[in-house]
């Protein structure tokens, strides 16, 4: 099982997540306060249940 790490700055709601040799970024959409910089969490549960 590989190594997951969660990574997060002071401001703003966008975490990079490494998992593995992977690394993938998380954000809100600018309407929920984030930066639309990547998928949300909620996405991201969908594609986990699509995979």
């Amino acid at each position: 099982m590989a190594t997951v790490t969660v990574h997060g700055g002071a401001s703003g709601l966008a975490q990079e997540v490494l998992v593995g040799p992977h690394r993938a970024v998380s954000d809100e959409p600018v309407a929920d306060g984030g930066a639309d910089a990547g998928p949300s969490p909620y996405d991201y549960l969908l594609i986990a249940l699509g995979a």
